[in-house]
């Protein structure tokens, strides 16, 4: 149950005791923080987020105003450095506290401190060059060996960067006709984008790092905040780790940051920079066409003097040629005239050799033909007496071929007579009269064979031819019979 004794205000009462109190107890003061976020509105007023920071953590933070009456001190602050108040400038400004019953608490700012804002800058720059000294950075990039020429660039810059154009158009209308091989990485140089884009073209350019002589790192003009991001330490530690020079040339005359200290060298401008580069490789051909020439002076001195040698050589060594040519001229026809002389004596030795082997020669051939003729005649008597031979062995074999022919025919004649002899004795054996002989006889019937009693009839008058003589006979009875007839 609502305590009806207890003694309350309204929201808008506390909070208005809230804001007398505070306005009693506050005035302006002087203080320190950074800028977290910056906004304007129409009305021309300017709405900050400020926060303390310790070990890069917030430890306090609160909005803060700057009405449009007070505008004058950021026109102020921007004159004096050249800076526009954005996120993480740290700034001095005078301010007081104000509470509203709607609106809450803020900081109202009538007065920012210019020089304050450069000194944390100057400071915060001195701070990351000693760390990079005692880590021993500041000078390691030094130490790598220039080119006596650079042609291969490694650009790390902004393609839209006046800087960049400017430095291009040096190098490609340098009036030497220099040509250079570049290459840019692109990156952001300003903004707060700028550490981590110009980190990242610096670890591309790493990957491609043997195809360059020097990266160069180069931006335009710009104020001190928009040149900060090259006072970073791990920016400046990159540039101090690259195996190859790093050039520079950042900003104006009167600006130097972290990266122009660690780099192997820096230049106030791209252009002096892109100057730089030129005059060097005007310089290294300089050098060179002053070599040439200082060789080719050199190599004519040289000719004429071996040339004055030569000739003086070439003239001793043509008496000396000359005068051995004419020894050995005498020695060379002597020479030949005893080579001559002996090739004769052996030419004339040789022709009575020639001809007594030829003599030789003959007379061998005709005892060979000889010889020969007579081993042909004995051949020839050999085969003769061969065939003849073979004639009589063909002969004798002929004859007793023939006479055993004969005697085969003869046999084979009586066996053959042999033969028709029991031919002959079977076939009177079986004759009729022989068979009529054994008491056979021969029945016809007017005038013809009978052979079956089927060809007769009871009272038919038959005639029976005997071995010797014939009867007449009639037929009383008949048998029939069917199938061979069997006599007994």
């Amino acid at each position: 149950m609502f305590d009806v004794d207890i003694t309350y205000q309204s929201l808008s009462e506390y909070l208005n005791e809230i804001r007398e109190l505070i306005q009693e107890v506050t005035d302006y003061q002087w203080v320190v923080a950074e800028i977290a976020k910056i906004d304007s509105d129409k009305n021309g007023h300017y709405w900050i987020d400020l926060v303390e920071k310790k070990d890069d953590q917030i430890i306090a933070q609160c909005g803060a105003v700057l009405w449009r009456s007070n505008v004058e001190t950021i026109q102020n602050f921007f004159l004096k450095t050249g800076i526009e108040l954005q996120k993480g400038i740290k700034i001095l400004f005078l301010a007081k506290a104000t509470f509203h019953e709607k609106y809450g608490f803020k900081l109202s700012i009538i007065r920012i401190d210019p020089s304050f804002t450069l000194g944390e800058m100057a400071l915060k720059r001195k701070e990351v060059i000693e760390r990079l000294t005692r880590e021993g950075l500041i000078d390691k990039n030094k130490l790598i060996e220039l080119p006596l020429v650079i042609q291969k660039i490694a650009i790390v810059s902004s393609e839209s960067a006046a800087g960049y154009e400017d430095f291009l158009k040096i190098l490609k209308e340098n009036k030497h006709g220099f040509k250079f091989y570049i290459k840019l990485f692109d990156a952001y140089v300003q903004g707060e984008s700028a550490v981590n884009s110009l980190i990242n073209a610096l670890e591309r350019c790493m990957l491609e790092i043997k195809n360059f002589d020097v990266v160069v790192m180069i931006r335009g003009g710009g104020s001190v905040v928009d040149l900060q991001c090259f006072n970073d330490y791990e920016l400046a530690r990159n540039i101090a780790l690259m195996p190859i020079p790093v050039l520079t040339g950042i900003g104006h005359t009167r600006d130097e940051t972290v990266a122009d200290y660690v780099a192997w060298q820096s230049f106030k401008t791209p252009s002096e920079l892109a100057k730089f580069i030129v005059d060097k490789a005007f310089s290294y051909d300089s050098k060179i066409d002053y070599f040439g020439k200082m060789i080719l002076h050199r190599s004519e001195s040289i000719i004429k003097m071996e040339i004055s040698k030569n000739q003086s050589i070439k003239e001793r060594f043509r008496t000396s040629t000359q005068n051995c040519i004419e020894r050995l001229d005498g020695k060379i026809n002597l020479k030949l005239n005893e080579i001559y002389n002996s090739v004769l004596k052996k030419l004339h030795s040789q022709q009575e050799n020639i001809y007594s082997l030829r003599h030789e020669l003959n007379k061998s051939i005709n005892r060979c033909f000889k010889i020969q003729e007579v081993n042909l005649n004995n051949i020839n008597n050999k085969i003769r007496i061969k065939v003849v031979e073979h004639v009589n062995n063909g002969n004798f074999k002929l004859q007793s071929y023939m006479k055993n022919l004969k005697v085969s025919i003869k046999n084979i004649l009586m066996i053959k007579d042999m033969k028709i002899d029991r031919i002959r004795e079977k076939l009177y054996l079986l004759s009729p009269e022989n068979i009529l002989k054994r008491g056979y006889s021969i029945t016809y019937l007017n005038g013809k064979v009978l052979k079956s009693s089927e060809d007769v009839s009871v009272g038919y008058e038959v005639q029976i031819q005997l071995y010797k003589g014939k009867i007449a006979g009639k037929v009383i009875t008949k048998e029939e019979d069917i199938g061979e007839s069997k006599l007994f």
